[in-house]
């Protein structure tokens, strides 16, 4: 299911994401009087949708900073709970890396507004605070939550190869391509395999499945490297 970049995008996840990991239970998400109105609409949805969603005991690997146990958005980076976010002047900051490195935020009550983050000042001097690196909050949410998704799949790893279609025993089938995230320019794209194995390619190429068979949809096992 290829999810296009338009303003259904979220609600396509969100199809995606019940795909993935099992039926949306009503305690996964946050209440309507739990969501400040303050928040961007893609951002209220989120959290409403899946502000609480648990992560498969299996795929427990670590514990966040922010939360103690991580729920489904909560693996790699984080997704703040509601009450962690940070409200100042005009923005919100709602997703940390994982050991505190960056944030990013978004403008308060403006359902279009762009994300913005401080990441770029871990490798630029001349970068002093946030700076916009994706002008629709919808498109990042979307790319922030297929990796977060990865990341909470039951078995995850990487795959020492660029990404050829020979590499696997059946077709690649894209889900979404181009994704900003946090660089100011495209970096991750996401790809299904037999509907049981995805993939994403940013900075490497990595695999996750909640089914351990479909490993064998790996040509070569000898380049997989689980986490």
């Amino acid at each position: 299911m290829l999810i296009k970049d338009d303003r259904d995008s979220l609600e396509n996840l969100k199809l995606f994401v019940e795909d993935w990991a099992g039926p949306v239970l009503p305690e996964y998400g946050l209440k309507e009087e739990e969501v400040p109105a303050y928040f961007p609409k893609p951002l209220r949805d989120l959290y409403l949708f899946a502000g609480n969603w648990p992560v498969n005991s299996r795929s427990s690997r670590k514990k966040s900073p922010a939360n103690g146990q991580p729920a489904i958005f909560q693996i790699q980076d984080i997704l703040m709970s509601v009450e962690n976010t940070i409200r100042s002047q005009g923005r919100i900051s709602f997703i940390t890396e994982n050991q505190g490195n960056w944030t990013c935020e978004v403008e308060e009550g403006n359902d279009e507004s762009p994300v913005y983050c401080n990441a770029a000042a871990l490798w630029d001097d001349t970068v002093k605070g946030h700076e916009r690196v994706c002008n629709s909050l919808q498109h990042f949410l979307v790319t922030f939550c297929l990796q977060e998704l990865m990341f909470s799949s039951r078995f995850v790893g990487a795959i020492q190869a660029d990404l050829k279609q020979e590499l696997f025993r059946e077709q690649l089938e894209p889900i979404w391509l181009d994704g900003y995230y946090v660089f100011k320019e495209p970096t991750h794209s996401f790809y299904l395999c037999a509907n049981k194995l995805l993939i994403m390619d940013y900075a490497g190429l990595w695999y996750a499945s909640n089914d351990e068979s479909a490993l064998s949809l790996i040509n070569n096992r000898g380049l997989v490297h689980s986490l």
